[in-house]
């Protein structure tokens, strides 16, 4: 990335320069991508402006290439990097700071993983709500004490999704289940569909870090020890207390609506959407990301008939469709049920009937 000062006057330059000083290069190689900020008064919305600038380019810059994770990090003395996950308000930056003046400052926004596992560090710098001023006033990690990297590269040890309530008391690591993991860290993955074998890629990259863990906590304090012991150890050292793994948000296709397939004519025949990626789960679960204009793509968890239904549906008639999945002494008894699945596959875009 490259920043482009020539529109700007001396005094906004040395604010972008004291900014971003942290962040800056070791060589001068070519960039992937420029920004150009414009100047503006107070120079507080244009430091805030290119923070944005700067993170949307460098995150289209690595599109396709590595799974861009909405997340902060903070690294260990050997590398080790827990990525913190969560969307906008989640707490991410005040975790990332309190962290980060014990381990290394590896990102409060973003954190870039390859398929082997690499974390590519962006030490932009914090986004910090202050009272008095209308935009986030923009600190460098230096400036707020925050550990600098280390010598060691940079790979994956955990990640970890943000769950902050005032409700919670202390903090605990509660793990969630592999196909609750890719429906929770969906949202907070920028074009995910422009990754190869992205459902694929981030399942390995999971198991191998021990899976996703979701941080339950009040406050930021509560999690230097929790996320502490993870930092503290050894890739493969450390394990959290066992927890029964968390019953997961879903994206289920279920027979709970209405059904409006039957008004189809018996000769309309159901075909599959595409699909960038599909992936099992078990006992009979099936995740499905589609792609979307901008590469976010979305996935689907389906459930019960609906994976028969939707690996059955190869321009196949609804008749076709109840054999695949009902065919017995109660297949007429299961025809409502079945039409209720196939109408939320055709509303979710996942099947197609003409």
């Amino acid at each position: 990335m490259r920043i482009d000062l020539t529109a700007l006057a001396d005094a906004d330059r040395e604010a972008v320069h004291g900014a971003w000083a942290d962040a800056r290069a070791a060589d001068d190689g070519i960039p992937d991508a420029e920004v150009r900020p414009a100047p503006s008064d107070p120079p507080e919305q244009m430091l805030s402006q290119l923070s944005s600038a700067v993170t949307q380019a460098a995150i289209g810059a690595r599109r396709g290439s590595s799974w861009m994770l909405h997340a902060g990090g903070v690294a260990a003395p050997d590398g080790g990097v827990v990525a913190l996950v969560g969307p906008s308000g989640a707490g991410k930056t005040t975790a990332t700071r309190r962290l980060a003046r014990t381990w290394g400052y590896v990102s409060d926004e973003t954190v870039g993983i390859d398929d082997d596992g690499r974390v590519h560090a962006y030490r932009k710098p914090l986004s910090v709500i202050t009272p008095g001023h209308a935009v986030k006033l923009q600190h460098s990690p230096a400036s707020l004490g925050l550990h600098r990297l280390p010598d060691a590269p940079l790979h994956l040890r955990r990640v970890v999704l943000l769950d902050r309530d005032e409700r919670h008391r202390g903090a605990r690591l509660v793990p969630v289940e592999p196909a609750g993991a890719l429906i929770a860290l969906a949202p907070h993955s920028s074009a995910l569909a422009a990754m190869p074998h992205p459902l694929t890629t981030v399942s390995r990259l999971l198991a191998d870090t021990r899976g996703l863990w979701r941080a339950e906590y009040a406050e930021a304090r509560d999690l230097e020890e929790l996320i502490g012991g993870l930092l503290s150890s050894a890739d493969g050292d450390d394990e959290p207390a066992p927890l029964t793994p968390t019953d997961p948000p879903r994206e289920r296709v279920d027979s709970a609506r209405s059904p409006v397939v039957p008004a189809a004519s018996a000769e309309s025949r159901f075909r599959r959407a595409p699909a960038v990626e599909t992936l099992p789960f078990p006992p009979d679960r099936l995740a499905v990301l589609t792609a979307s204009g901008d590469g976010a793509g979305l996935l689907h968890l389906l459930a019960g008939a609906a994976p028969a239904l939707w690996h059955a549906a190869d321009a196949a008639t609804r008749e076709d469709l109840i054999r695949a999945v009902a065919d017995g002494p109660d297949r007429q008894d299961a025809h409502d049920a079945i039409d209720g699945i196939l109408d939320q596959l055709v509303e979710a875009g996942l099947l197609t009937v003409a």
